[in-house]
């Protein structure tokens, strides 16, 4: 536990300065920006020790060389083989002998403790003792806090009379906030703060009866303003980092810079609803004059003025020149996606000193019998009576990768290559039975925090069944005929040249089976499954990843009518083997091509649509929880949805329907219908061919651009809105006369006031709808060509 724990003080270090002075270097960006970035930099620092924990180790060799520690007698290089597991000499290697018939163990070399160990040992106790309670006080000192608030908002009096009601719906519609927001007076607080996500709470102090409508008004679209950007539960947050790492000065600090950047973000909200930035500025002195410190409550809540932070966040509002912007979807998954691109690496780093070379041990360290394999600690050869049509067992508790290939001789022979942490108390075992034969691996002692890294490459006679169980690791069977059956935690599975039936599943990995004949099933809870030039009744499932079937049969499919229902998502296709180009992350796709020897084949991906869309033989289906689509041609047209990201889409035909949670849309050319929707992003879209063209485009925010054909005949039902906050006007540009009208008053029924610009005519004889819904964007209607 020390030795991790310095490792995560460092790193945490790492991480924590790097968040600050990015939020220092942003200093003339919006606050919502350096907000979140203090955010991810505290929840990188939260989710940290959990991250360290479970990463494999990368080890890059960047301490001081150390040669390793020697003993008078050379310590085997082998673990144990017990009396009935035969070794055997290989040729490649020299011989393994035990050292020794009642050997139980393996050799492990370890020294008794000194009194300065133990004195070491209490004082490392002791830290961890002094962390624990640290932890326990300020989780405490947030509970009281958070008992202190339900207490007061028990005994609060509602504000419910007409005119609080009114202030408090208008700027609720104004801020987004549908849910119920309990508005209480107390004497206790004296500055007006919120807390809660699920169930909100404001609590004014007990002099806002008094209060003018504008102060009252500016005060609730400041506190919405916290509940809207979910405030409350950030603090919550930071308090669990603060209390994990009480005792580290960076973390208070990011927790109070974290807090000013939030008040400062909701300072801009305000005046960008339309509040003067000098009215707005004496409102929050006027708050700010009876504030008081708050204790525990007060960390948990989020207040409207603290004395502390006026003097800039005055500034910060009387500055006409700042940015006064909110932060999109598309930058929060930018920055959850970059925060994870920092955490992985930094989290797997592992410093090991350099080794040393091997000319300077050779004076100092006697050669072992055994010369490992490269890259292992150590590589041994057993062996095993067997027959044809025998069973092989492996029992893996300390996982590895399995290679299974075939030979004639009635044996099964195990080349073992053992490497990692604990490859020492590993313990290998090959035992025979009536013709089959088992073999195990486990550890000797405690398996907790192992590390391995070993390889078995195995060779059993040619017809052979396999049933593996093992903790993770890839498995290959190559040559063999039989049944494959069992499980592994994690690991890819190939198969190749078999023959009989499978029941093999991994926990995670991509699957290959090709040239083989089998029946039965192989899953994985998640990656890409391939089958290539398989016969036989073999179905194939995927938690999170597209099965793939190529110059094979897929049991659900009919070849000759193309589209059946399967499970899983996400991965992109391109040119499979050379039989098909297609991209898919989700949905359900045939497509034909031909290869480059003139053969037509069919590639079918089978992932989980769930149900026939009634769209046309070799149609494209793909959906993605999050993430770019491309789609190279769509011939027989496609339904592409993803929960937020880029999608385009190449030559295509039939339907077509684009749905993206925020993100640009390209598609074309098209020669049929077209719909496209996103939630934030541009449309562009390209039509080609002389029939009639539907299309439907929205889009919450972006710039909506259509290419028809020079001679096209088509109805328009053309709309750009612009909001007051946007700082100009949307147009409807076209190649086309057009005669465009534009609202005079303000809507706000959708929220933020908006003026419409619209288009409702024929262009030609009329015909195919083109309907376009945008906001903040133009409308560019163009002639193909040009």
């Amino acid at each position: 536990m020390m030795s991790f724990a310095p490792a995560l003080l460092a790193k945490l270090t790492l991480i924590l300065a790097a968040g600050l002075l990015a939020a220092a270097l942003l200093r003339s960006a919006a606050p919502s920006l350096r907000h979140l970035v203090l955010i991810a930099t505290l929840a990188c620092g939260l989710t940290l020790p959990v991250a360290m924990a479970l990463s494999p180790q990368w080890k890059v060799p960047v301490l001081p060389q150390t040669a390793p520690a020697t003993s008078p007698v050379a310590p085997s290089t082998a673990p144990v083989v017990p009396p009935n597991g035969a070794i055997r000499r290989d040729d490649a290697l020299p011989a393994v002998t035990p050292s020794g018939a009642g050997h139980a163990g393996p050799a492990v070399i370890s020294t008794e403790s000194s009194s300065f160990g133990n004195l070491l040992g209490q004082k490392d106790e002791l830290l961890l003792l002094l962390w624990a309670v640290g932890i326990v006080l300020v989780i405490s000192w947030l509970a009281i806090g958070r008992i202190r608030l339900r207490r007061i908002a028990r005994e609060a009096w509602p504000l419910k009379d007409g005119e609080w009601r009114k202030i408090l719906g208008e700027s609720c519609a104004e801020a987004g906030v549908k849910r119920e927001v309990r508005l209480l007076s107390s004497s206790v607080v004296s500055t007006p703060l919120t807390w809660g996500s699920i169930s909100p709470v404001i609590l004014l102090p007990d002099d806002a009866i008094d209060w003018s409508e504008d102060h009252r008004r500016v005060v609730l679209r400041h506190e919405l303003a916290h509940i809207a950007r979910k405030d409350s539960l950030a603090q919550l947050g930071a308090g669990f980092v603060c209390a994990l790492y009480w005792f580290h000065p960076l973390v208070w600090m990011s927790e109070r810079r974290l807090r000013g950047e939030c008040e400062r973000a909701c300072d801009d909200r305000v005046v960008s609803l339309g509040t003067p930035a000098p009215e707005y500025a004496s409102h929050l002195l006027e708050v700010a004059r009876s504030a008081r410190a708050f204790g525990a409550p007060g960390f948990l809540s989020v207040a409207m003025a603290r004395p502390s932070q006026l003097e800039g966040r005055l500034l910060a509002v009387l500055n006409g020149s700042r940015r006064r912007i909110g932060v999109s979807r598309p930058a929060k998954i930018a920055a959850a996606a970059l925060s994870l691109l920092v955490l992985l690496p930094l989290a797997a780093f592992r410093p090991v000193p350099k080794s040393i070379t091997s000319e300077g041990l050779q004076a100092s360290i006697k050669r072992p019998a055994v010369v490992p394999q490269q890259g292992f600690d150590t590589t041994f050869v057993l062996s095993a009576p067997a027959r044809s049509g025998g069973r092989l067992e492996l029992e893996l508790k300390t996982g590895a990768n399995v290679t299974i290939t075939s030979w004639d001789r009635p044996q099964v022979s195990v080349r073992a290559s053992l490497r990692g942490r604990s490859w020492r108390q590993t313990r290998v075992k090959l035992e025979p039975s009536d013709g089959d034969v088992t073999l195990t691996s486990d550890f000797v002692g405690s398996s907790t925090n192992a590390s391995t890294g070993h390889h078995f490459d195995i060779q059993v006679p040619r017809t052979f069944d396999v049933h593996i169980k093992s903790s993770g690791g890839s498995v290959s069977i190559a040559d063999v005929s039989g049944r494959f059956t069992g499980t592994t935690g994690g690991g890819e599975i190939t198969i190749r040249n078999a023959n009989g039936s499978a029941s093999i599943q991994t926990g995670g990995g991509e699957i290959l089976v090709t040239d083989s004949n089998l029946d039965g099933r192989v899953s994985t809870g998640g990656g890409l499954v391939r089958i290539q030039r398989v016969n036989g009744n073999l179905k194939a499932t995927s938690g999170s990843g597209p099965v793939i079937y190529t110059e094979s049969r897929d049991p659900k499919y009919d070849a000759g009518t193309g589209i059946g229902v399967g499970k899983g998502a996400g991965a992109s296709i391109g040119a499979i083997d050379g039989s098909a180009s297609a991209s898919a992350s989700s949905g359900v796709s045939a497509t034909t091509a031909t290869t480059a020897s003139g053969a037509t084949t069919t590639t079918y991906v089978d992932d989980g649509a769930g149900k026939d869309y009634g769209y046309a033989r070799g149609s494209i289906r793909m959906t993605s929880a999050g993430g770019d689509l491309r789609l190279p041609a769509a011939p027989d047209g496609a339904r592409v949805i993803t929960g937020g990201g880029r999608i385009t889409i190449g030559p295509s035909g039939g339907e077509l329907y684009a749905q993206t949670g925020g993100g640009p849309i390209h598609i074309g050319p098209a020669t049929g219908s077209v719909a496209a929707h996103t939630g934030a992003g541009d449309v562009d879209i390209e039509l080609k061919g002389s029939g009639p063209h539907n299309v439907d485009v929205t889009s919450g925010k972006g710039e909506i651009v259509i290419v028809v054909p020079s001679d096209i005949n088509a109805t328009l039902e053309l709309e750009t809105a612009y909001t007051n906050n946007f700082g100009g006007k949307t147009r409807i540009v076209s190649d086309w006369p057009l005669s465009i009208t534009e609202t005079s008053d303000w809507d706000d029924s959708h929220g933020t006031p908006r003026r419409y610009v619209r288009a409702h005519q024929n262009i030609g004889r009329g015909g195919g709808v083109i309907r376009v819904r945008t906001t903040n964007g133009d409308v560019v209607l163009k002639r193909s060509g040009r």
